[in-house]
C-alpha cells in the first residue's frame, strides 16, 4: 500500500494540491501543462491512501467575516474536492484539542504524529511512505520533520506559493530510518475519522532512544573501546551499524570483487603518495604521445636530421630501442638529432595508436601476470616507468595531457585531495624554464578539476647530487606568484634507498628545514629501518613514504605515535617491488610476509594508502584499498577502510584551515551516504 502522511491545518485546500501531485489522470490533473511536475511523476507512486494528522478544531466565525471550518468540515471537503483522485482519506483527530496553545498541546501533536507515521511504516508493507510539510502551522512541520528523521520516508516534500493557482510543489528526497530507535508496534481502531486520546508516552520513549544515541560518542570513548578516532560522523551511527561495519570484510572473496570496489569508489578519499613520472599506463602515454603536427614542421625545420628519422622503420626503432635500454637510446637519439627527449619517444609510441594493447604485453611482458609481478625489486619497476616521465614530460603539451588524464581518473574515482610529486628540472628543454615549467603545472590544475583540492611536493632525487639548493632557489623565485602559492606544499626525498642514506643528505635539506617546508621522505621500502629512524631524526620527516620495516623498532614505532607522523603504504607498489601476500593468490604468495598495514592500524599509527605509481603498477585509489585488503590476512573491515581514509585527509600536507574545511565537506559527503543508506 501506497500512503501520504500529511498534517491538517485551515485552510485544507493545499491538500488537494499534495494528492494531485500522485493521482492524476486525463479528467483530474491539478497540475495539467505543468511540464516540471509531470518530470517529477516519473519517480513517485500512486497513493492508496492518504492520512491526515489534525486537532479537534471547532467551526470559528473570525470578526473579519471568514470561516475557520471545524476539522469535520474540513474533511468532507477533502473528500470532496479528492474524489476524482482515487485515494482514501482518513483523518487521525487529537481528541479535545482545538488548537495548540501550550507546551502540553505540542507534545500531545507530536506523539500522535509520531504513531501515525509509525503506523504507516507498518501498514505500508511492501509500498512507499511519502510525508508532507505542506499543510498545517509551522511546529507541526517541524513535528513531521522530526518523524521523517526518526522513521524514513521514500519522500518528504512540499508545496510553494500562497496561491492556489501559483502551487509549486518540491521534493525534498527521501531519508533512511535513524537505526538507533526501535519503536513499539503502534494499533489504531479501523475507520476514516478517528478521535485519538492525547498521551506523550510514545514521544518520550523515542526522546529517550535519541538521548542515547546521541551519547554513544562519548560513551564510546569513556569505555575505551576505539583506539583512534574515526570521521566524526560514523559516530552518529547506532551501535549495530557501527558493529557491521566492523564486521563485514573486504578483499577476501573474488566473486565479491566488483560489489567491493563499487563500495570504496563512491567513498571520498585522498592520494598523498603519487609520483606523476609515473601516472600514465602504456595506453595512455600513447594517447600524450599524439604530437601536433606543426610542432613536427618546426622540429623538421630547426633540425634536418629529424626528418630522416621520423622516415625510418619505427617498429625496428622502437625494438633496438627496447632491447638496449629505452631511457638511455631516448637519450642517445635525441643528443644525436639536437631535439629534446620527447621529439624521439612520441613517434615510437604513436605507431601503438589503436593497437595499445600489445604495447602493454611488449613492455610488461611476462609481468602482465600479477602474480609475477611480485617482489621484482625497485630497478625493475622503476624501468617500467621508463616510457613516460621525462622522455614525455619534457615537452608543455605532453606535461598538461599527463596532468589531466590524472585528474579525471581522480575525479572519477571521488578523489577529494590529491598530493603530485614531481621533478620539474626534469621537464625542461632548451625554450622551456624550471620556472615556466612548474607554472604550467599550476596553470593546468587550476583549470582542470577545481572540485580536486591539489598540492605540489618537489622530489629531490637520491641518485642527482646535491639539488636541493637549487630547489629552495626555484621556491624563493616563484613565491611572489599567488598560483604557486596556491599549491606548493614541500619536499619529498626519493629514489632507490641504496643510494643514500637520510643522513648522507641532511647538511643539503638545512635550507629546507630552515623554511619550516613540509617534508615527506622515502624509507624503509627496500631498506632497513635504520633509514626509517634517520628519517625522522635527520630530516624531521613529517611523514614517512613506505616505512614497511616499522615493526622492527619498537621504540622507533612509539615515537611514530606521539609525534603523529604519517606513514604512506602503497599497496600495489609495496607488493609488486617488495613482494607481500594476497589473499587471491595465497599459495603463489605464501612465501612472502605479512603486509604490516593491520599491525600499524591496531597500533594506532596515522597510516594512509596511496597510488605511488598508478600508470606503472595500472591501479588507482579504488583499487589501492582493495587491494590493500586483499593484502591483509582475513581482509579489511569496511571500518578499517574509513579509517585509512581519515587517517589520509588529516595526513595532508594542506594550510590548517583550508584542511579543516576539507575534512568538513568530506564529513558531510560521508553523512550523505549515510543519510541515502549506501554506507
Amino acid at each position: 500500500m501506497n500512503l501520504l502522511v500529511s498534517t491538517l491545518g485551515a485552510p485544507p485546500d493545499i491538500i488537494e494540491e499534495t494528492v494531485g501531485l500522485f493521482n492524476y489522470d486525463d479528467g483530474v490533473d491539478f497540475y495539467r501543462g505543468n511540464s516540471a511536475v509531470g518530470e517529477m511523476r516519473d519517480d513517485l507512486a500512486r497513493l492508496d491512501e492518504v492520512w491526515l494528522v489534525a486537532t479537534d478544531q471547532k467551526h470559528i466565525v473570525k470578526p473579519n467575516g471568514k470561516d475557520i471550518l471545524s476539522v469535520q468540515e474540513s474533511y468532507n471537503y477533502i473528500l470532496q474536492k479528492c474524489s476524482g483522485y482515487g485515494a482514501a482519506i482518513r483523518v487521525f483527530v487529537l481528541g479535545g484539542v482545538a488548537d495548540i496553545v501550550n507546551e502540553s498541546d505540542a507534545r500531545a501533536f507530536h506523539d500522535l504524529l509520531l504513531r501515525v507515521v509509525a503506523f504507516a511504516r507498518q501498514k505500508r508493507g511492501d509500498g512507499k511512505m511519502y510525508l508532507s510539510l505542506a499543510c498545517g502551522r509551522k511546529t507541526m512541520s517541524t513535528d513531521m520533520q522530526d518523524a521523517a528523521y526518526v522513521f524514513g520516508c521514500d519522500n518528504l516534500l512540499h508545496v510553494l506559493g500562497d496561491r492556489k493557482e501559483d502551487a509549486t510543489p518540491m521534493l525534498m528526497g527521501g531519508l533512511t530510518p535513524n537505526e538507533s530507535v526501535k519503536p513499539q508496534s503502534v494499533n489504531f481502531d479501523e475507520g476514516p475519522f478517528l478521535r485519538c486520546s492525547p498521551s506523550n508516552d510514545y514521544l518520550c520513549d523515542i526522546e529517550q532512544q535519541k538521548r542515547q544515541s546521541q551519547h554513544f560518542f562519548t560513551s564510546y570513548y569513556l569505555k575505551e573501546q576505539e583506539p583512534r578516532s574515526n570521521f566524526h560522523v560514523l559516530y552518529t551511527l547506532p551501535p549495530s551499524k557501527i558493529g557491521q561495519l566492523k564486521k563485514e570484510h573486504i578483499g577476501i572473496d573474488e566473486l565479491k570483487e566488483q560489489e567491493e570496489l563499487a563500495w570504496l569508489r563512491q567513498l571520498p578519499k585522498s592520494d598523498l603518495h603519487c609520483h606523476l613520472g609515473g601516472v600514465l599506463s602504456p595506453s595512455e602515454a600513447v594517447q600524450v604521445a599524439d604530437l601536433h603536427p606543426w610542432k613536427v614542421e618546426e622540429l623538421t625545420a630547426c633540425h634536418p636530421a629529424y626528418i630522416n628519422y621520423l622516415r625510418s622503420d619505427m617498429d625496428e626503432n622502437f625494438k633496438a630501442f627496447f632491447k638496449n635500454g629505452w631511457k638511455e637510446s631516448i637519450v642517445a637519439s635525441a643528443e644525436e638529432l639536437g631535439v629534446p627527449h620527447y621529439a624521439v619517444s612520441y613517434p615510437l609510441l604513436l605507431q601503438f595508436k589503436g593497437r595499445e594493447e600489445k604495447l602493454k604485453r611488449i613492455w610488461y611482458g611476462s609481468l602482465c601476470n600479477e602474480t609475477v609481478f611480485c617482489g621484482v625489486g625497485i630497478k625493475k619497476y622503476e624501468q617500467l616507468g621508463d616510457l613516460q616521465g621525462s622522455n614525455l614530460l619534457d615537452y608543455g603539451y605532453g606535461l598538461e595531457q599527463t596532468l589531466k588524464i590524472l585528474l579525471t581518473r581522480c575525479y572519477n574515482e571521488n578523489v577529494k585531495y590529491l598530493e603530485i610529486r614531481c621533478s620539474p628540472f626534469n621537464y625542461t628543454n632548451e625554450n622551456t624554464s624550471v620556472d615556466d615549467v612548474v607554472l604550467q603545472i599550476c596553470h593546468t590544475l587550476e583549470k582542470v578539476y577545481a572540485k580536486i583540492e591539489t598540492s605540489l611536493i618537489f622530489i629531490i632525487s637520491r641518485h642527482r647530487g646535491d639539488v636541493s639548493i637549487q630547489y629552495v632557489e626555484l621556491v624563493k623565485r616563484l613565491k611572489k606568484e599567488s598560483l604557486f602559492r596556491k599549491f606548493f606544499r614541500g619536499f619529498d626525498l626519493a629514489g632507490d634507498e641504496s643510494i643514500k642514506k637520510p643522513e648522507d643528505v641532511r647538511e643539503s635539506f638545512m635550507d629546507i628545514m630552515k623554511e619550516c617546508y613540509n617534508i615527506t621522505i622515502h624509507a624503509g621500502e627496500t631498506e632497513e629501518v635504520e633509514n626509517i629512524w634517520q628519517a625522522v631524526y635527520h630530516l624531521n620527516a613529517e611523514r614517512v613514504g613506505h616505512g614497511l620495516h616499522l615493526l622492527e623498532k619498537e621504540d622507533l614505532l612509539t615515537k611514530f605515535l606521539e609525534r603523529g607522523i604519517g606513514i604512506e603504504l602503497c599497496p600495489s607498489s609495496n607488493f609488486q617491488i617488495v613482494g607481500f601476500r594476497d589473499n587471491y593468490f595465497p599459495k603463489e604468495t605464501e612465501n612472502f610476509s605479512e603486509y604490516p598495514l593491520k599491525m600499524y592500524l591496531d597500533n594506532e599509527l596515522k597510516v594512509s594508502v596511496n597510488t605511488d605509481g598508478p600508470g606503472i603498477s595500472l591501479t588507482d585509489m579504488t583499487h589501492e584499498l582493495h587491494k590493500a585488503a586483499r593484502m591483509t590476512k582475513g581482509g579489511l573491515s569496511k571500518w578499517d577502510v574509513l579509517q585509512l581514509i581519515c587517517n589520509g585527509f588529516r595526513s595532508a600536507f594542506y594550510p590548517y584551515e583550508q584542511k579543516k574545511q576539507l575534512i568538513r565537506k568530506v564529513e558531510n559527503e560521508i553523512g550523505e551516504l549515510i543519510k541515502h543508506g549506501r554506507l
